[in-house]
């Protein structure tokens, strides 16, 4: 089965750190659900966000949506759980 790790976060948050190979679809974004509908229903989700609070609310959200193999977790918790690794952004050097 495809896994999809999505971060929930806002654009800059994802920017400063986020997971190696996650998507960015923000939580609060009015297309949020439409985004998320393009994925398939019989995929596993892992959504994360920084404490977990709002990757609880779109884990909550996806699975009235559909989406059965969904997880929620804070961004280490997920880094921890998919064995991947965070990425932080390094400043820019002239």
């Amino acid at each position: 089965m495809t896994r999809f790790i999505i971060d929930v976060r806002t654009p800059q948050e994802f920017a400063a750190r986020h997971i190696e190979g996650a998507i960015n679809i923000d939580f609060h974004d009015p297309q949020f659900n439409t985004q998320m509908m393009e994925f398939p229903k019989d995929t596993e989700l892992v959504v994360y966000c920084n404490a977990g609070g709002r990757a609880g609310r779109a884990k909550t959200r996806l699975k009235e949506l559909g989406f059965s193999d969904v997880t929620s977790y804070g961004i280490m918790g997920a880094s921890a759980a998919t064995g991947t690794q965070v990425l932080y952004q390094t400043a820019q050097r002239d």
